[in-house]
């Protein structure tokens, strides 16, 4: 298994997890709306440690990107994690429930509870991220 396919599982099962009862919002996937919300969240201590070496950002001229982060992406919409990818999509939808996202973690050996702990972390600086950009309301 890659580190890329490690990345993709922990990510969607942590953000599933975070909204177990609720309607699972898609992962944001543009105006580097998740880029800046990861970095944020591994800032607060998210996620595994290695991830601090395994990800890497970048100010580039639209904003902070994670460089793996669209390999992180198109690995969990090949895995049929996420929706299909298109370019003209804002978000990708995720297709796998509480069940499965508990399997992922049982695989890693994550307790429930982090991964929760992960996905709401990254859920509210994805708000923060928005926020942000809300005040820009002349950006594509």
């Amino acid at each position: 298994m890659s580190k890329l396919q490690d990345i993709a599982e922990l990510l969607v099962a942590s953000w599933v997890l975070s909204q177990e009862g609720e309607e699972v919002e898609p992962l944001p996937t543009s105006h580097s709306l998740l880029d800046r919300a990861l970095d944020e969240a591994l800032k607060k201590g998210a996620f595994p440690k290695s991830w601090q070496q395994r990800l890497h950002f970048v100010d580039s001229r639209i904003g902070l990107q994670c460089v793996e982060l669209q390999a992180v992406i198109e690995v969990a919409q090949q895995a049929e994690f996420t929706s299909e990818p298109n370019p003209s999509y804002k978000a990708t939808h995720i297709k796998v429930g509480p069940r499965t996202a508990r399997a992922l973690l049982r695989r890693h050996s994550i307790p429930i509870d982090t991964a929760k702990r992960w996905g709401a972390v990254l859920h509210g600086a994805v708000g923060t991220a928005k926020a942000t950009l809300e005040q820009y309301p002349d950006a594509p």
